[in-house]
């Protein structure tokens, strides 16, 4: 799996410009091939922040997506930027259920309770 975390700050006077494309850009986005997760998150400490994470099966469904219309919309909003952006790619080779964490929390709090 491929991550992707991008963070941008827009500027004050072009968030609503900025919210109205990516809005548009984040439901074909989730559609296309290989794509497992796409959301924007708000900073809760600067409403003008935001961090896209992507989310890609493999680097090649990365690698078309980076081919896509929505890809150069996205790369048109970095014009709307007050500061340079900061992008991310990280490769997962394994994920685990949290099943394992979450009984041994749960075997702590009655550890503590008895």
């Amino acid at each position: 799996m491929i991550i992707v975390t991008l963070r941008m700050t827009v500027r004050p006077d072009k968030r609503h410009d900025f919210m109205e494309s990516i809005r548009g850009m984040l439901g074909p986005t989730r559609i296309e091939r290989g794509c497992i997760s796409y959301c924007l998150y708000e900073d809760i400490e600067n409403n003008n922040t935001f961090t896209l994470v992507e989310e890609w099966e493999t680097r090649d469904d990365l690698e078309k997506h980076v081919r896509t219309d929505n890809y150069r919309r996205l790369l048109e909003l970095m014009d709307l930027l007050s500061e340079p952006y900061e992008l991310r790619f990280s490769t997962v080779s394994q994920t685990a259920e949290m099943e394992p964490l979450l009984q041994l929390v749960h075997k702590k709090r009655r550890e503590r309770t008895e």
